[in-house]
């Protein structure tokens, strides 16, 4: 939503929202959705409508695919957290897009274009999930030397690490995203 409305200079407005939520939900649903999601409780509601796709389709699906693998294989689920991520993307304006989808990757990789913007919290952070990655990547698991604690995702024991320059460590996911209030919809 940022890209296609704010970021472009076509601010998302309350009736784009509550069109966003009718065409995606239907009426009735639409009504539960923003009850749940009311418009007033974030900074706009473009956020508002970014948080209900967030939470209905990333953070559900990303949970579902958490508890279908981890029965199976070990599963170091995390969620990327840093709320003033750079911005990769040449784009115009100055649209806070907070921690969004791929935000990570310069913080795994060297970007020329977003590195020099670190902070030095940022590049804190950065060389712990390079260090969780090298981890994972010889041993199996993101644990070592100097690395926060980070338990494997259990179906019966939910872990989620959140990757921010505040703070690394457990979040509770499912309360975060309700996720509780998703399955109850659908």
């Amino acid at each position: 939503v940022g890209m296609a409305y704010d970021a472009a200079g076509r601010p998302f407005t309350g009736a784009d929202y509550d069109s966003a939520l009718r065409t995606a939900f239907g009426a009735a649903s639409a009504a539960r959705v923003r009850a749940a999601y009311p418009p007033g409780a974030f900074a706009s509601p473009a956020l508002a409508w970014a948080a209900v796709v967030t939470d209905r389709m990333w953070a559900r699906g990303t949970q579902a695919q958490h508890d279908a693998l981890a029965p199976h294989v070990p599963v170091y689920a995390y969620e990327f957290a840093d709320r003033a991520a750079p911005m990769f993307l040449p784009l115009p304006g100055g649209f806070a897009f907070g921690a969004f989808h791929a935000g990570d990757v310069p913080y795994l990789f060297e970007d020329e274009a977003a590195e020099p913007r670190f902070t030095p919290a940022q590049r804190r952070l950065s060389a712990t999930m390079t260090g969780y990655w090298a981890a994972f990547a010889r041993t199996g698991a993101p644990r070592g030397a100097g690395l926060p604690g980070w338990r494997p995702h259990r179906v019966d024991r939910p872990y989620t690490q959140s990757l921010a320059p505040q703070r690394i460590g457990p979040v509770d996911y499912r309360r975060e995203h309700r996720l509780d209030f998703w399955k109850g919809l659908s």
